[in-house]
This record gives structure tokens, C-alpha cells and sequence, in this order.
């Protein structure tokens, strides 16, 4: 590792966090700007310069995006939540603005960039092969092999569009019957409303989270049953990859503890032979800091 000082910027579907870690892994400064409201590519731009700015970048910056990427270009192809992005020369922009070069500005998909940094300073420190998932509006996935971020050619950990037994709902992708049309946060809040639970709030599983820490009932067995497709779906790169650790972050990842047995449970159901009982699921430690931080993680090696 070099001894600069690692700026990541992670660009969020409203605010960009960002931070600066010294080469020792010590987070030096962290910061939060919204995004402008109904902004145009080039304000998303200014934003994310500022945060770069703001945290005294040197001469390399690391950012999180979701989306599909285009690295060779250095821009963002499809991008649903900030489509003011999309097909944006982001990275020979933000080198402009910021007076670095171009290939010293690395974008990463915002899954991989939190995997990244779960396993620098995160619950997978030091492992060389983990799944990390995110569990939100949808579900994503980063995927270290050999202890580097493996990419495939570009798709490597998407989990969330794994194929699971549904009711031919149809994702966000596309697809039908997806991962992440059965075990995202969106998904909790749907099937809670199908079942006509009191705590369903669209957008905010809060409530049920309470009632399901109550005991037993309607809302820990739809939390437990959630977990249990999950699991299953993990399963599939437990039997392709013989992994021994998957590593739960995102917003929904605040039940883990309810989603935990179900968890189990599915991955128990779908692995082949006794190996089942070694693998560890467990909860990200970063939270909301693993994709920024994991952006930096890009140029914590010499470009």
C-alpha cells in the first residue's frame, strides 16, 4: 500500500457520503451532501467535486455508484435511481474539476465498493473469500475471491437476480421471479401488506421489526420466511463457489437478528452435504460507511 491518503466518495440515490482514511486505515474525515432535488447531470457533478474538494483530495478518488458501469469509458450506462447520470463522462469530468488525472479516478459499483470495504475494515477483515450482500430497495452483492474484488465481466455478485420460487413477480431488471422480489426491504414491506399485518408502512419496516421482537407471531414468522428465501438464494453461490462467509449490510440489515434463523435455515435447504453447518452469515460492520469506505479502498494501491 502506498502512503497516500484515500479519498472515496459513495453516491447514494440522495446524498453522497464520503470520507478520508490515512494509509493506516484510520478514518480521518467523513462527510454528507444531499443531492440536488431534480438536479441535472452537471450539478450531480459539482456535488460530488465539492465532496472531493471539501476532503482535501490529493491526487487519486474512489467512487461508489449503483448502476451498471462502463469502466473503459469511465461512466455510468443504466442507473434507475439517478438517471441524470447515465452516459455522463463522469470520470474525465471529475478529474477535470478536481485537476488529477483521469486514470487516477476509479468508479466501482456501489455493491463491490462495500464489499471492498467490509472486507478492509469491515466484519470480513482479512478474508480472501466472502459474499457481501446489501439488503435495501433491492438486493446487491460484492464477491472477493483470492482476497480481490472479483468482477467477471461486470456482473460477478449480482445475488439479487438469482432465480427463486415466486409468483412471477417481476424485478426491477426485468426479470421474473428474481432474489430480490422476495427478500429486499421492498419486498418485506409488500408481502407484510399482503398479509394485511397492522405494522405494514410502505417504505418503513420499523414497526414491523418491533412487533416481530415481541415473540412469536405474524410478523417474526413473515421476517423468518423472508430470511429463508434468502438463504436459499445464497445458497446457489455457496454450491458454485464453496464459500464459508457471506457478510448481511444495507438498510434492511437491521433485522438481521429476525432474519438470522431463516437464513440459516435456506442455506441449510439448499447446500449439498454437511457443509452447511461451517459457514457464517454475519451482520456488516460499517453500515452506511462500507461503501465509501471501500471506494477508497480503490486507491489504496499504487495506480
Amino acid at each position: 500500500m502506498n502512503k497516500r491518503r484515500q479519498v472515496g466518495l459513495d453516491v447514494g440515490g440522495t446524498a453522497i457520503k464520503a470520507g478520508r482514511i490515512h494509509p493506516s486505515g484510520e478514518i480521518e474525515a467523513q462527510l454528507q451532501i444531499p443531492l440536488p432535488k431534480n438536479g441535472s447531470g452537471q450539478d450531480l457533478l459539482e456535488s460530488m467535486a465539492e465532496a472531493a474538494s471539501r476532503l482535501h483530495v490529493q491526487d487519486a478518488l474512489g467512487i461508489g455508484l449503483p448502476g451498471l458501469l462502463n469502466r473503459q469509458a469511465g461512466s455510468i450506462e443504466i442507473c434507475p435511481n439517478i438517471a441524470a447520470i447515465e452516459g455522463l463522462a463522469l470520470r474525465d469530468e471529475l478529474a477535470r474539476r478536481l485537476s488529477i488525472r483521469p486514470e487516477n479516478v476509479r468508479l466501482e459499483n456501489d455493491a463491490n465498493a462495500a464489499a471492498l470495504g467490509e472486507q478492509w475494515l469491515g466484519a470480513a477483515r482479512g478474508s480472501s473469500d466472502v459474499l457481501v450482500v446489501t439488503l435495501g430497495t433491492g438486493i446487491g452483492g460484492g464477491l472477493i475471491l483470492g482476497g480481490e474484488l472479483f468482477l467477471g465481466q461486470g456482473l460477478a455478485g449480482e445475488i439479487g437476480h438469482v432465480k427463486v420460487r415466486g409468483k412471477g413477480r417481476i424485478c426491477g431488471c426485468g426479470g421474473i421471479d428474481c432474489l430480490e422480489t422476495q427478500a429486499s426491504a421492498t419486498a418485506a414491506s409488500r408481502r407484510a401488506r399482503e398479509r394485511n399485518l397492522p405494522e405494514a408502512v410502505p417504505g418503513d419496516l420499523e414497526l414491523l421489526t418491533q412487533e416481530a421482537r415481541l415473540g412469536p407471531g405474524p410478523a417474526a414468522e413473515l421476517l423468518c420466511e423472508i430470511g429463508r428465501d434468502l438463504g436459499l438464494g445464497l445458497s446457489t453461490a455457496v454450491c458454485l463457489l464453496d464459500l464459508r462467509q457471506i457478510v448481511i449490510g444495507g438498510g434492511f440489515s437491521a433485522a438481521f437478528d429476525l432474519l438470522k434463523p431463516g437464513i440459516d435455515s435456506g442455506i441449510r435447504e439448499g447446500v449439498w452435504g454437511e457443509r452447511a453447518g461451517d459457514i457464517r452469515v454475519e451482520r456488516a460492520a460499517l453500515g452506511a460507511d462500507a461503501g465509501w469506505i471501500g471506494a477508497a479502498r480503490l486507491v489504496a494501491s499504487p495506480l
